[in-house]
């Protein structure tokens, strides 16, 4: 019987010289792993991939089909596979995003549930797939001989992207495009003072570039390729948009008109102003129209600072806060929009219980634990500070969100080694799914881990260059063949839109060391 814990690798008899390939993962170039780990691959033995195929679609959801032949069109060129529906006599596993790969003598076939599951073999494909060899250019692709049972380990996969000033649009779209190609299926983004409100143009800093234009444009790519783009508002503390090490403001360093709106120090909204609620319902409104209605909507609420405006000193504090976002949450749902919050201020920072654990909360803003809706989702940020290498398998705050009857998403960060332990843990529990967020590294090596680590833990498997499947290699293609796809896909023309930097060296440097 096979060993569905194990990944293993058949090469063709003839070439015993190679034998070392049985034990070595690494010219497997998929991210995510197959899971649970069931897939033989021969690259030796290799399957047509290319005009005269026909790829066999066995799916009950009929746009299945003409969406897979649209998109082997649009990758392919003049040397598409063609699609066609029929049986696959192809075994799933559990779950509406499973799906089953067959590539071997006999053809082409996938397998699915749901159009989902037939975009993940597509994407399982086109990272397997490589062009015909000896040629000088392209003339096909081939596959090698596999078969691949697979399914996620949890349905809510998501990824946290800031959508800083320092941003360009196109960083943003290469991020989404290869989320959807790692399997990921939702993607959070938070506009950093760079949403164009029509409603409230003073909201942002001057050119923003996260324009409804743009928005609406990355949603429709989203949508087709399968992940689902949710807006984030900062309702709470992060008011003015800026990093703690910067103390930039997006409204206050350039409008101080609207200062009102906030503490006086600008980093939390004033809460005891009814005209911030009017205007946080207000670019609620407009920030779920331009994202399509999604079912989701994040409303920050982390890192927040115990209020200094002397009417919001008149009220006990956590009250403030309790009513302040339980109103929020309540208007978002009208909205149809389930509410999602970070974790950190329902965790009183002087409680025991939670020491070595990230909690910036006060027993004032604890109480929300006990007052909040309870179908609002706790993102429980846990990046495992002073220790980023830290392996451990329980997780006691979420373990806590949930027994208080929230759904609770884990959410890493560059702890990568945590980051399987805690999908896990995630799964184990019956928690919601997990969150990669990506702050201000979505570059370079930190770019790559994140999204690597991050989505081979959401999927549930481990990454290719951990001890049990072999070492990274120097050059990672691993993560160069999908950013390369998605930069074909937008057909990226400029400098700056290739690799995972913007510059090989730092513009200026060889002018200044030479």
């Amino acid at each position: 019987m096979k060993n569905c814990n194990m990944l293993t690798v058949f090469v063709a008899a003839s070439i015993v010289a190679f034998a070392g390939n049985q034990a070595n993962p690494d010219a497997i170039e998929l991210v995510p792993l197959p899971q649970p780990v069931e897939f033989n691959s021969d690259i030796d033995r290799p399957v047509p991939f290319d005009e005269t195929v026909r790829v066999t679609v066995d799916c009950q959801d009929e746009s299945a089909t003409a969406w897979l032949d649209a998109h082997l069109k649009e990758w392919y060129g003049e040397f598409a596979p063609a699609t066609v529906s029929g049986s696959a006599g192809l075994s799933l596993k559990d779950g509406d995003e499973a799906y089953a790969i067959s590539a071997d003598a006999n053809g082409v076939k996938i397998a699915a549930r749901t159009i989902a599951g037939v975009r993940w073999a597509a994407y399982s494909l086109r990272q397997l797939a490589v062009e015909k060899r000896g040629t000088f250019k392209t003339s096909g692709w081939i596959l090698p001989s596999l078969s691949i049972s697979d399914a996620p380990h949890l349905a809510f996969r998501g990824l946290h992207i800031c959508w800083f000033p320092e941003m360009r649009v196109e960083q943003i779209e290469r991020a989404i495009r290869l989320a959807a190609l790692l399997k990921f299926n939702y993607a959070i983004l938070e506009p950093w003072g760079m949403y164009k409100s029509e409603k409230h143009p003073w909201w942002s800093w001057p050119k923003p570039t996260m324009t409804k234009k743009e928005i609406r444009r990355l949603v429709k790519i989203g949508k087709d390729l399968g992940i689902t783009l949710i807006p984030q508002i900062a309702a709470y503390g992060h008011a003015g948009a800026g990093r703690t090490c910067t103390l930039k403001h997006s409204v206050l360093d350039l409008q101080p008109e609207y200062a009102p709106l906030y503490e006086p120090g600008g980093w939390n909204w004033c809460l005891s102003n009814p005209e911030t609620q009017r205007v946080l319902r207000e670019l609620i409104v407009e920030l779920l129209e331009d994202f399509g209605n999604p079912p989701y909507i994040h409303l920050g609420c982390d890192e927040a600072q115990p209020p200094t405006c002397p009417d919001c000193r008149k009220r006990p504090y956590g009250e403030l806060v309790c009513e302040h976002i339980t109103n929020l949450a309540a208007f978002a749902k009208k909205c149809g929009a389930r509410a999602m919050i970070w974790h950190d201020m329902l965790l009183d920072a002087a409680d025991p219980r939670w020491d070595g654990f990230v909690r910036c909360g006060t027993r004032f803003t604890a109480v929300l634990a006990d007052t909040l809706p309870k179908d609002v989702i706790i993102c429980d940020w846990q990046y495992s500070y002073g220790n980023m290498k830290e392996v451990r398998k329980d997780w006691p705050t979420m373990a806590y969100f949930k027994e208080k009857g929230f759904p609770v998403v884990g959410c890493p960060w560059m702890n990568f080694n945590a980051m399987k332990p805690m999908a896990d843990f995630i799964a184990k529990i019956d928690g919601f799914g997990v969150i990669e967020t990506t702050w201000h590294h979505l570059r370079g090596r930190d770019w790559v881990r994140m999204y690597r680590y991050g989505a081979s833990a959401a999927w549930g498997t481990p990454v290719r260059g951990t001890k049990s499947h072999g070492a990274t290699p120097l050059y990672d293609t691993e993560f160069a063949i999908p950013l390369r796809l998605v930069g074909h896909d937008m057909k990226v023309a400029d400098y700056l839109d290739t690799g995972i930097l913007n510059y090989q060296v730092p513009p200026g440097w060889w002018v200044d060391n030479n």
